[in-house]
């Protein structure tokens, strides 16, 4: 085999599935991402507290998001299913993180869901985006993703989210 076609090939063979590539839980650094949030809304709140800290080579930490505002049901095609109906007292649920990345006074945490009291929201990844409160009243936002391998925090592109001005709450953001 021609030795310049050799990464090509390889790469080829870790993109297909073909050759298995585990990747250790994503963090930037030494660095760490802490808070709480309370944002007032005219049907609940939203309160989210987290912690993340990360090396080089692993990442820990844990998500606690409780938002009292109700859900409508989401079973918009009608098939029944149990896990797509609606919460009139919100949701509550823990993830564990699983990934970490700081730039400068900006950090996204994810982490993969673990309890939640809906069903639907069990196994996915939610991310937050958030910005230090240190030096300003700090900015903050999130979301649920399907989960996907080899797709990290520091691949979402922060020009995509627009994170609001906390009303309370504190984040510290550190590398």
């Amino acid at each position: 085999m021609n030795t310049a076609r050799f990464p090509a090939f390889l790469v080829t063979l870790l993109l297909s599935g073909i050759l298995p590539l585990d990747v250790p839980a994503q963090a930037s650094g030494d660095s760490s991402a802490t808070g709480y949030v309370t944002v007032a809304r005219e049907d609940g709140s939203l309160t989210v507290s987290f912690s993340a800290v990360g090396r080089a080579d692993a990442v820990a930490g844990q998500i606690d998001i409780h938002d009292s505002s109700p859900l409508p049901d989401q079973d918009v095609d009608g098939t029944g299913d149990s896990a797509l109906a609606g919460s009139p007292h919100g949701v509550a649920l823990q993830a564990e993180v699983n990934c970490l990345a700081v730039d400068g006074d900006t950090a996204i945490v994810g982490g993969e869901v673990t309890r939640s009291n809906l069903a639907r929201y069990l196994g996915k990844q939610v991310l937050l985006f958030v910005e230090d409160s240190v030096k300003s009243q700090g900015r903050f936002t999130w979301g649920f993703y399907e989960p996907q391998k080899h797709v990290f925090c520091g691949t979402f592109p922060w020009a995509a989210y627009t994170p609001e001005r906390t009303a309370g709450g504190s984040l510290q953001v550190q590398r």
